[in-house]
């Protein structure tokens, strides 16, 4: 008997175990500290810095679940865009349902433009024309943005449904996040730093970026 009630527990604790795994996909929390699973461009300066230590009676379970390090954004702008970074993911998204991350705002506040690229001609590369402003030509995008609120932070969580299609008439306009078809599902994920102001700043820093349900 107790043999048996030690498989049991056994088989609970790996349930548990593999559903915590697969609760979310983390796409970077920079505890690695480095910042290689992104590419920048624009005037956007992007850095891995160390977190501010936790006070020992802090009850704030964001600051304390971004850890050590977090990714700085920094820049200015005379035409409201700054830049910002992006990720290649080629992952099947089928099992999530929103985009999660978060952000510590600053004195010079902003927005954030989400994009996501799924893959719709199933070849595992986004096509963009750069002679006009390097949009998507084969693969769906799909944006939504989210303002950058003053100092500490703050935990953002966008469902799929919230983003709409910027480039209709280049994919097939169809939300496609899996892999079925040879499809590589959502190929990649950018950050559009953008300022409040034509002329302006924007500072923030970002931790915990990942999908989930």
């Amino acid at each position: 008997m107790k043999i048996f009630k030690s498989v049991v527990l056994t088989l609970f604790f790996l349930a548990g175990i593999a559903q915590a795994q697969f609760s979310f996909y983390l796409i970077d929390n920079y505890e690695s500290g480095l910042q290689d699973k992104w590419y920048r461009f624009g005037q956007a300066a992007i850095s891995v810095e160390a977190n501010p230590s936790l006070e020992a009676e802090t009850n704030d379970t964001i600051t304390e679940s971004c850890g050590d390090f977090s990714l700085s954004v920094r820049g200015s702008t005379q035409n409201w865009y700054i830049g910002g970074l992006g990720s290649d993911l080629n992952a099947d998204a089928s099992a999530y349902t929103r985009l999660q991350m978060d952000v510590f705002g600053s004195s010079h506040p902003g927005k954030i433009k989400i994009e996501i690229f799924d893959d719709d001609n199933s070849n595992f590369s986004l096509e963009q024309d750069p002679a006009h402003d390097w949009v998507a030509t084969k693969d769906d995008k799909w944006i939504a943005e989210v303002p950058i609120l003053g100092k500490g932070w703050t935990r953002i969580s966008i469902p799929f449904t919230a983003f709409r299609l910027e480039n209709p008439g280049s994919g097939d306009g169809i939300w496609n996040p899996d892999q079925n078809g040879g499809s590589a599902g959502i190929l990649k994920v950018q950050l559009v730093f953008l300022s409040d102001q034509p002329t302006g700043e924007v500072e923030a820093k970002l931790d915990n970026i990942l999908l989930t349900y």
